[in-house]
């Protein structure tokens, strides 16, 4: 059966601006039925890099919180630590960055809260039993949460493709140790000339698979290391470096199988938005952004975060390429998002999510004016 995707354009006039349209889109979706009074709702968004300034732009966000207060609920806005080094690798400057970028209480209607904690370590391993992962590090704050809200701005992505509702809610749920399963297949190893001794790696690991040297330099014990990743986050000197390196089968269906854990305890008390709003080609991690390569395409909304990124996926591809673009002048284009970003098989996400359970590719889009 498909999945209802509710669609609103960007035109609007003085009684029927973009805010009213997205509060008249979020509640068609049948947002406030998801709330109950006093549930502790959890807004999933990417408040951006400093220096990106392609992300969602707050009133949109106010927009939805108000929803929310006036369904009863109690909205927090929030993300996760990242894992690489940058404005966001912990608490106190996530929250400066958002506060940079305009996310306030002042300005979304909702407190600012970061879910895996100070830096990054306030997990909830959530079982999956998935044909890649067997257990989720989720962030605390946001599996504690009685209900979620996803507000993705769909770009462009330079692993997967496209950067929608399900990457916001698996790579962007997950705690850095949890973003180092999803990026690489390969366990970690120490860079010898930026380990300090300082032992926090081997406080960190919970399998005793690291120790010091001789030389007070931190080695793995690669046949006992289970490749959990949470020496990598808690290295201060960074001398256990990201590893970057996955194939995208293997990323896509982690990434799938996370974001079923972060759903898991929601009882089907989750909602998805993504703004088809400067389309850019990668996603808002950095602290730049190109040009979008497609016009602006408009709010979605839906229950089923599979359709929604699938039909997000099709008005992309079935737009018109800008030429003020990194596309402009390379003439027709079957696949657009997969020129942009180098991603040429970005559907594996959507098709393992469906196999496993997430949703349905298949989709009505409702318009709603």
């Amino acid at each position: 059966m498909a999945a209802k995707v509710y669609f609103a354009d960007l035109r609007a006039r003085a009684n029927n601006t973009l805010l009213m349209k997205t509060g008249r889109l979020v509640e068609r979706t049948g947002f406030p039925g998801l709330i109950r009074e006093g549930d502790q709702v959890a807004v999933k968004l990417h408040w951006g890099e400093w220096g990106n300034v392609a992300f969602l732009p707050p009133p949109f966000v106010r927009c939805v919180v108000d929803l929310i207060i006036r369904a009863g609920g109690k909205p927090f806005l929030t993300d996760t630590n990242t894992l690489y080094t940058g404005q966001r690798r912990n608490a106190i400057d996530n929250i400066l960055t958002a506060l940079k970028n305009g996310f306030s209480l002042a300005s979304a209607g909702a407190p600012i809260i970061v879910a895996d904690g100070l830096d990054g370590h306030d997990t909830v391993e959530v079982p999956v039993n998935g044909t890649r992962v067997k257990k989720a590090k989720i962030a605390s704050g946001i599996h504690h949460a009685d209900t979620l809200i996803s507000l993705a701005h769909f770009k462009g992505h330079e692993l997967f493709g496209f950067g929608g509702a399900l990457k916001n809610i698996a790579m962007g749920c997950a705690t850095p140790a949890g973003k180092q399963v999803l990026h690489s297949d390969v366990k970690p190893r120490v860079d010898s000339g930026k380990c300090s001794g300082c032992g926090t790696c081997v406080s960190a690991c919970s399998v005793k698979a690291i120790s010091l040297g001789r030389d007070k330099k931190a080695l793995i014990r690669g046949e006992i290391c289970i490749g959990c990743a949470e020496c990598t986050a808690a290295c201060p000197a960074h001398a256990i470096p990201i590893n970057w390196e996955t194939a995208s089968r293997p990323l896509m269906e982690k990434s799938a199988e996370y974001a079923k854990a972060a759903l898991a305890n929601k009882g089907g008390r989750a909602g998805f938005v993504n703004f088809l709003i400067n389309i850019s080609p990668e996603c808002d991690c950095y602290d730049w952004n190109d040009a979008p390569f497609v016009g602006d395409q408009g709010i979605l909304a839906s229950l089923d975060p599979v359709a929604l990124d699938q039909a997000s996926a099709d008005l992309v591809n079935r737009a018109q390429i800008l030429s003020t673009s990194r596309l402009g002048g390379k003439g027709s284009i079957k696949d657009p998002i997969a020129a942009a970003t180098g991603i040429a098989d970005w559907s594996i996400l959507l098709e393992y999510a469906e196999k496993i359970g997430l949703g349905t590719r298949k989709y009505e889009l409702i318009n709603v004016e």
